[in-house]
């Protein structure tokens, strides 16, 4: 029987060990503390009961997912594993520190994965090795494996090389992913991979346009619902990811790709995460959830603004090759400014071979929910309409982010 060993017994870590048990694999669960794992395996069978007693999942399966499940005291109960996945902290330093003892006590075979959202793989694996004297292959088995939350329910996962991964370690994982129910897509090793970089320019210009006074934080989600089909807005969606957390990601990507304009994190963010308001978990955020529906509790000045002809032309102009009914002016800009900066870094990503066009619009489906793949609604637009939007924008800006990408002027 396959075996894993999932360190960190989390949110996600549970999440990760209940999809292998289901698919038949043994698990390890190992946290700083066995009482902290023992109530996460505790939490995994209330959820197969759950889905038992709904009827998605036979009793017998059940059954044999629980009998599964297992908690490790140290490393060294986790010698005979396959393939370890860590779901620690989001600290390249903890992350290190956690898998170092890890990697000594598994067998030379093992496959190392991290689930990091944003960090390199490269570092990571070569941290590791640092730890254990500097010489070794740990590089050559560590692999990116970064799933989404909530995991037995989101069906993609991001399998990232990185530099020095071997080409059949990262083949392996992605067969194990499928082997789970999961669709995975391929990434190079740059920060944010595929979706927590393509989607910056959601929240990003989302704040930018709610500080500016273009709408208010209800108006621009549901202008992004109504136009653009997407389930949530973006303020319901950093409410629902938690403000800290999208804000993190959006500083880590925004250090690690070397400070661009178009990703700067924004201080309306910076101000929630310090004021505590981080959202549905505690409440309150850019929604107030003590009562329902929730209503707006972040609302600024709105301010008259005026479109530049060229750039009321090219909003229309992209608008009407993007929606059936566009709706308002100040309607179609914002959903054109949201859309269009998606994208342009998906553009990005497929200009600095991140991963192909296929993968970056399965990923941005699959992991966000977004209605198309950009790169697949940018062609449906076309390329030329797009690039003549984010120029027009780019006359407007200031800080020049809204430069096209090369894909866009071909």
């Amino acid at each position: 029987m396959p075996s894993v060993a999932v360190v960190g017994a989390g949110t996600m870590g549970a999440g990760i060990a209940q999809i292998a048990a289901q698919s038949g694999w043994d698990v390890a669960l190992l946290d700083v503390s066995t009482d902290v794992a023992h109530k996460a395996v505790g939490r995994i069978l209330a959820a197969l009961d759950r889905l038992a007693e709904k009827g998605k999942l036979p009793a017998a399966q059940r059954q044999s997912a629980g009998q599964r499940l297992g908690v490790a005291s140290g490393p060294a109960d986790l010698g005979d594993c396959e393939l370890v996945i860590e779901a620690v902290v989001e600290d390249l330093r903890i992350k290190a520190d956690t898998l170092a003892p890890i990697a000594a006590a598994v067998g030379p075979r093992a496959i190392l994965a991290s689930n990091t959202s944003s960090l390199s793989i490269t570092r990571i694996a070569r941290e590791v090795q640092a730890r254990l004297g500097g010489s070794g292959d740990i590089p050559r088995r560590t692999v990116g494996m970064h799933f989404f939350n909530p995991v037995p329910l989101l069906p993609l996962v991001e399998v990232i090389s990185g530099e020095e991964s071997d080409p059949a370690v990262v083949q392996r994982v992605q067969e194990v992913a499928q082997e789970w129910g999961k669709t995975p897509v391929r990434a190079r090793d740059v920060p944010g991979f595929i979706v927590n970089r393509v989607a910056r320019g959601f929240y990003l210009e989302s704040l930018r346009m709610l500080d500016e006074g273009v709408a208010g934080v209800d108006e621009i989600d549901r202008t992004v619902r109504g136009l653009l089909g997407f389930r949530m807005g973006p303020f319901e969606l950093m409410d629902m990811i938690g403000i800290d957390v999208n804000y993190a990601v959006s500083c880590s990507v925004w250090e690690q790709l070397g400070r661009p304009a178009r990703l700067t994190p924004h201080a309306l963010q910076q101000q929630l995460v310090e004021q505590g308001r981080l959202g549905r978990k505690t409440k309150r955020g850019f929604y107030s959830y003590e009562s329902e529906p929730p209503l707006p509790a972040l609302v600024l000045p709105r301010r008259s603004f005026e479109l530049p002809p060229k750039l009321y032309e090219a909003v229309r102009r992209f608008s009407g090759a993007a929606f059936a009914e566009p709706g308002s002016i100040t309607e179609q800009y914002v959903v054109a400014r949201v859309l269009v900066t998606v994208m342009n870094e998906a553009a990005r990503a497929l200009d600095e071979g991140v991963a192909d066009g296929a993968d970056i619009d399965t990923a941005m489906r699959l992991g966000t929910n977004y209605p198309r793949g950009p790169i697949e609604w940018t062609e449906q637009i076309g390329r030329h309409t797009c690039a003549a939007l984010l120029r027009a924008m780019n006359e407007c800006s200031g800080d020049g982010r809204f430069e096209p990408a090369e894909w866009l002027t071909p």
